[in-house]
Order: structure tokens, then sequence, then C-alpha cells
């Protein structure tokens, strides 16, 4: 199995997508897309480096470069032909969302919290809102947890059937 992960490699994200990869197990093959400004430590999986394709992908909205880096998404998934597409936070998402659809790969979309929760202008929730739900498209969300799983159902419109939740926390 080929997974492709696309987000950016900064902060927590960046810790996330990496101790997933280095901790998974199984046989399974990972590919990143990240921009070009993100972390540039290599990524590793049992052992070998993970082949990462850096690209426009930035967390600014810039029509430009995010048409550049769909275009650079949709280019990688079909040269490596992932089984899955597993797309992070909210510019990732839209950008992994899109790809899929085009390519007709699935889609796995993890939030890490919406975008239109952060910002405290109503007309930009509802631009973040609305872009959510535009490219929901045929993605699954896996969400960190119950309440993004909720969320993702009431306001974006995740059906309970595509709307899967990984308890990423430690058990007390």
């Amino acid at each position: 199995m080929k997974v492709l992960h696309i987000g950016q490699l900064i902060g927590g994200l960046d810790i996330y997508i990496r101790n997933s990869i280095t901790f998974a197990s199984g046989d399974i093959e990972y590919v990143i897309m990240h921009g070009q400004a993100d972390n540039s430590r290599p990524v590793y999986s049992n052992g070998r480096e993970v082949k990462e394709y850096l690209t426009a992908l930035q967390r600014d909205l810039n029509l430009l470069k995010d048409m550049q880096a769909l275009w650079q998404a949709v280019r990688i998934v079909r040269k490596e032909r992932p089984n899955v597409i597993h797309c992070h936070s909210a510019k990732g998402g839209l950008i992994g969302r899109v790809a899929g659809f085009v390519t007709g790969t699935p889609t796995l979309y993890t939030p890490h919290g919406f975008s239109f929760l952060c910002s405290p202008y109503k007309k930009k929730q509802w631009i973040y809102k609305m872009l959510e739900r535009a490219t929901k498209l045929k993605s699954f969300m896996l969400a960190c947890g119950e309440s993004e799983r909720s969320l993702g159902m009431k306001e974006i419109g995740y059906s309970q059937e595509k709307a899967l939740c990984w308890h990423n926390c430690i058990s007390i």
C-alpha cells in the first residue's frame, strides 16, 4: 500500500506526520508533498528515507501559488499512484481533496482544527466554511477527536459514514 501525505511540515503538523510515518507498522510506502519553506529534515519509515516533493504549498491564501500547488499535486498523484491520499489542515486539505477528486484517488482529510474557528471575522469564517464544504467532494474526514468529528458533520456536512475518528491521544 502507498500513502501520499499532503500538508506542511511545520510546527505540530510536522510532528504529527513524522510520528504517524515513523511509528507506523506494516508494509506501507509513504510519499510526502509539502511546501518549499517547510522543515527540511528527512522523514524515515522502517529505516528508509521517505520520498518528498517540495511544492508551492503554503499557508497563506494566494490564488496563483494555490493553483500551482494543485497542479503539482495532481502531477504527483498521477506519477506516484498512491492507494490513498492523506491530506492535512486547511490548505493541504483543500489541495489534496481536489487532487484526489480529479485523479479518482481515495482521500482522507484530517483538519487538525478547522480554519473557520480561528477567525474573529464572520465574513472570513463564512468563506473558510464554504471552501471546506465545496472541497469536501468524495473525501473521508479522519478527525483527531470526537469534537472535530461532530463539527465536521454539523458544519461541513460529512455523513456519519464518511466522518471517521482516530483518537490521537494517550490513554490515561
